[in-house]
């Protein structure tokens, strides 16, 4: 056995023991010194040992403490042994009952894809300069007319305009 397995088993046996000792301990002078304080109010004497709940509650408190670092590695593999198989039903459970709905929204967004008018801010159909005939966003002719439906450059600034724009979009010039 490796000699930092065997350091941490001394550690983990030493917590376990010392640990609900030192919790023992801390309850059995909380138990003293609220046994004595209970008992003296008959009496118009101070109770003599309830210092020695001032004693125990913090010796409990590092007792219990001292057990938890002992008996953390157990507790987690028993939660993780509880756990797991139920989050593992949850999962196969919602996959199951998704698949469906997750294979409708993959073909409609396959289908905007394809086309582009399903998605937002998508190009639409231009309409032919020349007979206003309703043609694909990537289509350089029309279907109707045949008129070239490529972007013309303005006169005055050279920016680029859409076929079927009358006037230019940045100087704000008639297009002829």
């Amino acid at each position: 056995m490796p000699r930092r397995r065997r350091e941490h088993e001394q550690i983990r046996d030493f917590l376990r023991t010392i640990g609900p000792l030192v919790f023992a301990a801390g309850l059995i002078m909380t138990a003293i010194g609220f046994i004595s304080f209970f008992s003296s109010f008959g009496s118009f004497q101070p109770p003599r040992y309830f210092w020695c709940a001032f004693v125990g509650l913090p010796l409990m408190g590092v007792g219990g403490s001292l057990s938890k670092f002992g008996f953390l590695g157990s507790v987690t593999r028993y939660m993780a042994n509880e756990v797991t198989p139920v989050g593992t039903d949850v999962l196969n459970t919602v996959v199951r009952d998704t698949k469906g709905s997750f294979r409708d929204l993959a073909a409609a967004v396959g289908s905007g894809l394809r086309d582009g008018t399903d998605l937002p801010g998508a190009a639409t159909a231009i309409a032919c300069p020349a007979c206003s005939a309703e043609n694909e966003p990537d289509a350089r002719f029309c279907k109707a007319c045949g008129a070239s439906l490529a972007p013309r450059s303005c006169s005055h600034c050279g920016d680029q305009a859409a076929a079927d724009a009358r006037f230019c979009d940045s100087c704000g010039k008639a297009l002829t």
